[in-house]
């Protein structure tokens, strides 16, 4: 499921496009996410950059194949409700991906590079998203990243 979340918050995926995606959409080397057009609502391909907490949040994944969400259309509903159950909070549909975009158009200051990601109008990011967030809280927002680096073993010697 974290995948899923990630995906939606980071990369403004919907949620129905995260139940077509497969891992091999995922190019953490490269650093784009491909939305095939056959994945997407629009029926339009597009390339999504991976910003540094979302291949911090992916990196444990790297080398999965498959779908990225296992699980049926009704399993996802039912993970996304028992994290909002636990979690205390409300849930509106596509939250995450409406968080990314009014978040990632206040770190770009672009409404046609942040339609380009999102896989909408720059006329609809204008009127929906545009300056519902500061940057400085975009700036945040693309900072939650693991508390610790995946894979990652500190090497850090205790010297007296």
């Amino acid at each position: 499921f974290l995948p899923v979340v990630a995906l939606g918050a980071f990369a403004g995926l919907r949620a129905a496009e995260t139940e077509r995606m497969e891992w091999r959409d995922v190019d953490l080397p490269g650093g784009f996410v491909t939305i095939a057009s056959e994945k997407a609502k629009t029926k339009a391909r597009r390339l999504v950059p991976i910003q540094p907490n979302l291949a911090a949040w992916l990196a444990p994944y790297a080398k999965r194949s498959g779908k990225i969400w296992q699980g049926t259309a009704s399993d996802l509903r039912d993970a996304r409700a028992a994290c909002v159950k636990t979690a205390g909070v409300r849930w509106k549909a596509n939250a995450l991906r409406h968080s990314f975009i009014s978040h990632r158009v206040a770190a770009t200051q672009s409404a046609p590079q942040t339609a380009l990601e999102a896989g909408n109008s720059p006329a609809v990011i204008f009127k929906h998203y545009r300056e519902l967030v500061r940057p400085d809280a975009a700036q945040a927002w693309f900072a939650v990243a693991p508390e610790a680096p995946a894979n990652v073993i500190s090497l850090k010697s205790e010297a007296a």
